[in-house]
């Protein structure tokens, strides 16, 4: 079955829209440096609303719950992290305190949550439908399905990769971002699987990514999916 990654590649154009809706003047994709906050860990295991992302997101309902034991302190390279859980639970990160949630929707079948990083590029988990139970060749030919049905091109894939409890695979994809001039979007997308469900990691970022890629693979590292 086909992913909810909205649009996937109108989809890197449409993630940007998504997550940016708090930076209007962000017109192209990962652009976000002037999107940053800091906000405060809570005391206890409370939940909390992030800061950000106005209008975006209810008022009523917050998309994070704080996980302590996830908490990690500032490195040379690493910002300091506080640890969330996502998606009512089935999902835990430890991720960079001034990520903003660009944009969120715990729908069944279509959950997803976005970060924009000040660091110029998006974070975004997007839960897949596919079986658990699928084998991996069948959950990947599906995925480059999704890919070629919405013209991304894959510059690498397949690449084993893994999270705190899960396993993955990584590929690079480049597609066309509907601009004037037309630009270029390039993005890492990391399926991964535990024994309930599939998900969709995407970081859409510049053409390089090497700044980032610290801070990136300890989020990854501390993914644990339920």
């Amino acid at each position: 079955m086909l992913a909810h990654v909205p649009a996937l590649r109108a989809g890197l154009a449409a993630a940007a829209g998504r997550a940016g809706a708090a930076c209007a003047a962000a017109a192209m994709i990962a652009l976000l440096a002037g999107c940053g906050g800091s906000p405060a860990a809570p005391r206890q295991d409370e939940v909390f609303y992030l800061h950000g992302a106005s209008g975006l997101l209810s008022k009523d309902q917050s998309f994070e719950v704080y996980f302590p034991p996830l908490d990690a302190p500032a490195t040379d390279r690493v910002p300091r992290r506080i640890g969330v859980g996502l998606m009512n639970g089935d999902v835990r990160i430890s991720r960079p305190m001034d990520w903003n949630v660009g944009g969120a929707d715990y729908t069944p079948e279509r959950r997803f949550i976005t970060y924009q990083s000040p660091r110029q590029f998006l974070f975004s988990i997007y839960e897949r439908i596919d079986s658990p139970e699928d084998p991996w060749p069948d959950v990947l030919k599906r995925y480059e399905a999704d890919l070629e049905e919405q013209g991304a091109e894959i510059l690498s894939g397949r690449a084993p990769v893994a999270t705190a409890n899960t396993q993955g695979r990584s590929y690079l994809v480049k597609a066309k971002v509907p601009s004037k001039p037309v630009s270029e979007a390039f993005a890492h997308e990391i399926l991964v699987r535990s024994p309930r469900r599939v998900l969709l990691v995407q970081i859409v970022h510049h053409e390089n990514i090497d700044a980032n890629a610290d801070e990136i693979t300890a989020a990854l590292q501390s993914l644990t999916v339920y």
